[in-house]
């Protein structure tokens, strides 16, 4: 029988009064999981009136009784009873939480076990809600996105341009023509253009693809489709692009957030060298250096002018650009964010002109793994 009364008597300890005086949310669990203590900012957030509404219950059938997208939450996949289970703490780590009436907001969780004479008797949760700063991150990607298809949308104009120009010029010929085999071969050279403008069009439907669960992508396809947006681009500014793909498998991903990864990357290695140079785009089979997971390694380098020194250790971080004006200083910080979101990991390198003025440019290397144990967020 759970002794209810002697749970109570917990919370009318004189360090109830300094639990009450925390901003955070503040819960215990014992090892069966049920509340032995909870604060007053933890009511607050969670919709309760008083302390007896969760002490003596369990708390993840309270606050953590499913996911988001509805499906049941397991204990046995609960990091809070990983804590006590396995001795495995965390902190800061994103999470859901229900309240009372069945609403959800995100909270910033971090737990950490409760020792007693030696032996784990327990958890204590802290948590806050960051469900403001989450819709306000979602509002920054959104906002991304809207100006990659600004770029995007420039770069198609300017490869369906030369394409559309051809087959009006090839049409001309075909009615002109003075022989049927004339007319032949201008109706098929009409064709190969107009074919390359339905694969520009179907790479720019697939870049804006929504997925929320990964499929097995070939990057042997999708790293020369998203090269192909920007060949007349290259060409204007002599851009000289060396391409050099090794064998892999195909990898489980998020293809539409992976094209937007290689755009930006692309993107900002043509900004890079606004008197032309080279970029240099590597695909190979390569294994995690800390994990040794098999996976895949994409480099994409230039030679352009390179990063201040100052922007390098905020690189991956929002509103930090080198392009001043025509910057949103979003691009690298969402890449990271869908990179991370692959479990997978993205470092630079680069040399300044005006330092290096032999051997400057930048380096970017990512490394995704082919395989994922569950299902990405989306």
């Amino acid at each position: 029988m759970y002794d209810r009364s002697r749970k109570l008597k917990l919370v009318e300890q004189p360090w109830q009064a300094l639990l009450d005086s925390a901003a955070e949310g503040i819960w215990g669990v014992d090892l069966d999981g049920n509340c032995t203590f909870v604060n007053r900012a933890a009511l607050a957030m969670l919709g309760y009136e008083k302390a007896d509404d969760l002490v003596g219950k369990n708390m993840h059938a309270m606050v953590h009784h499913h996911y988001p997208d509805g499906r049941a939450y397991p204990v046995q996949e609960c990091s809070v009873y990983n804590v006590f289970w396995h001795n495995s703490p965390f902190a800061n780590q994103l999470d859901h939480v229900f309240r009372k009436d069945g609403s959800l907001f995100y909270a910033e969780m971090s737990a950490q076990p409760i020792v007693h004479r030696g032996q784990v008797r327990g958890a204590v949760v802290t948590f806050r809600d960051i469900t403001n700063a989450r819709l306000a991150e979602e509002a920054l990607r959104r906002s991304e996105k809207l100006a990659a298809v600004g770029q995007l949308a420039s770069s198609i104009a300017h490869e369906i341009n030369n394409p559309l120009e051809a087959v009006i010029n090839l049409l001309y010929l075909v009615r002109t023509a003075e022989t049927q085999e004339d007319m032949r071969t201008y109706a098929t050279l009409a064709e190969q253009e107009i074919a390359r403008i339905s694969d520009i069009t179907m790479q720019t439907l697939r870049f804006h693809r929504h997925q929320t669960a990964t499929a097995p992508v070939d990057l042997h396809e999708t790293i020369p489709a998203v090269l192909r947006l920007y060949t007349t681009r290259f060409a204007s500014r002599k851009v000289e692009v060396k391409l050099r793909m090794r064998q892999t498998p195909p990898a489980m991903l998020l293809e539409g957030d992976l094209r937007q990864v290689l755009n930006n990357l692309i993107r900002n290695a043509y900004d890079a060298m606004p008197r032309g140079g080279k970029l240099h785009v590597r695909l190979r089979p390569a294994r995690c250096p800390i994990t040794s997971i098999p996976g895949l390694r994409i480099c994409v380098a230039d030679t352009g002018t390179g990063f201040l020194p100052k922007m390098k250790n905020h690189l991956f971080e929002p509103f930090h650009t080198s392009k001043e004006i025509t910057g949103t200083g979003l691009g690298l910080w969402i890449s990271k964010g869908i990179v991370d979101k692959h479990k997978g990991r993205i470092k630079m390198r680069s040399r300044l002109q005006e330092i290096s003025p032999n051997f400057h440019g930048t380096l970017f290397s990512l490394w995704l793994p082919l395989e994922h144990e569950a299902p990405l967020a989306a």
